[in-house]
């Protein structure tokens, strides 16, 4: 597979320490260490955040959610990107119409190392690092799964999901392709989740077509090896890996069909690799939530948090208890009438909870405290010169 080289990487990072310099010479520049601030940007306290103008481009930005500032952001990406972190680097997963890997260096400006595409036209969703020399793509216009050298992008094989797809289509002509989505590592067992969308129904709002998979690949063999239907359909946002009710689960939210096709059908869910099943309910129902569950984090079995979208586009972050699934409290809620909405949401290890605003006038990034008491700890949102899409922990 041949790696996109940037031809002008070099004279932009001449550019970059020569601006650098230039900053901590001017008087104006009161803030000890700007260099620092600029170069190294992959402290594991910050939260790195994907944004996006909807056309163009988007830009890789870090927000320092203690000191409530956003970093300098420098490092164009695609506009319809989200990010993973492995091994001390951030992979950006460059969606349709660029359809690559891009590996920035936190340490380095947020550099662009490598860049490499993974087939054109492809619209990869996910990078799965398994280890230094393996790593699996999810390609949501694609049949197979991708894998590759996580570090060059050389083809190593693929994996055949066709099976997967889904039977039927109310358009009458199947696309054929699973919808693979996102994957996660429980040490060495791979998952990976097939939402199986209707792509040619004839509403064209891409409901589920049956049930949604989560699938155990053999890094071994590279082969599938278990098929779990999960309870609900559509499994949307990043699983998350947690210790709770006793046992480690992994978590998913199936919110079925939402949008513009929006019913109270889907929930949070608990699968367990021990048992190789899903704990039955869910954490939280979307008919308790009132609206599409588009992203959420748990921090233990008495609290989480969620991000919900209704049937008339009101939004609103929610507190809840996944023991009982009764919502705890509303942190945040904005009517359809507005345009800001919620784009992102991350559970830092430190206890710090953080939600991408999306508004074309303040994009930016809250923050809460949920130690103890749960407690805004910004006023307004940590600004951002784009609206940020997807948010990870740099650890």
């Amino acid at each position: 597979m041949k790696i996109i080289e940037s031809s002008l990487k070099k004279f932009q990072l001449i550019i970059l320490i020569y601006m650098i310099l230039v900053l901590i010479g001017c008087n104006e520049i009161k803030r000890p260490g700007l260099e620092t601030l600029l170069l190294f940007q992959g402290s594991p306290n910050n939260i790195g955040v994907v944004t996006t103008d909807f056309g163009g481009g988007g830009r890789y930005n870090v927000v320092d959610p203690n000191a409530g500032y956003a970093l300098p952001g420098l490092t164009p990406i695609h506009s319809d990107a989200v990010a993973r972190f492995y091994n001390g680097k951030v992979f950006i997963i460059n969606r349709l119409n660029k359809d690559t890997i891009q590996i920035l260096n936190p340490n380095l400006a947020n550099t662009t190392e490598t860049e490499y595409s993974v087939g054109q036209g492809t619209n990869p969703q996910d990078i799965l690092l398994f280890n230094e020399n393996k790593a699996y793509v999810s390609r949501f216009n694609s049949s197979s799964l991708l894998v590759v050298q996580p570090f060059t992008g050389q083809a190593l094989g693929q994996i055949n999901l066709s099976s997967f797809a889904e039977p039927t289509s109310a358009g009458g002509i199947i696309d054929g392709n699973p919808e693979m989505s996102w994957m996660t590592k429980l040490g060495d067992r791979v998952f990976i989740t097939l939402q199986r969308l209707d792509r040619n129904n004839p509403l064209g709002f891409l409901p589920p077509s049956g049930k949604s998979f989560l699938l155990e690949i053999n890094p071994a063999t590279d082969t599938v090896i278990n098929t779990f239907e999960f309870q609900s359909a559509n499994p949307f946002s990043k699983p998350q890996i947690l210790d709770i009710f006793g046992e480690v689960h992994i978590l998913f939210a199936t919110p079925n069909r939402l949008g513009f096709i929006s019913e109270l059908d889907g929930g949070i869910e608990a699968f367990n690799p021990r048992t190789n099943s899903f704990r039955t309910g869910f954490l939280l129902a979307e008919t308790t939530a009132g609206g599409d569950i588009l992203g959420f984090q748990i921090k233990n079995a008495d609290l989480g948090f969620a991000s919900v979208l209704d049937k008339n586009f009101n939004k609103k972050i929610i507190s809840f208890n996944p023991s009982s699934g009764q919502i705890i409290s509303i942190l945040l809620d904005v009517p359809s009438s507005q345009g800001t909405n919620f784009s992102g949401i991350l559970l830092t290890q430190e206890g710090l909870l953080a939600v991408g605003i999306s508004d074309f006038r303040n994009p930016g990034v809250l923050i809460f405290d949920t130690n103890g008491t749960v407690r805004r700890l910004t006023l307004t949102a940590i600004p951002l010169s784009l609206t940020p899409v997807d948010l990870i922990e740099l650890k």
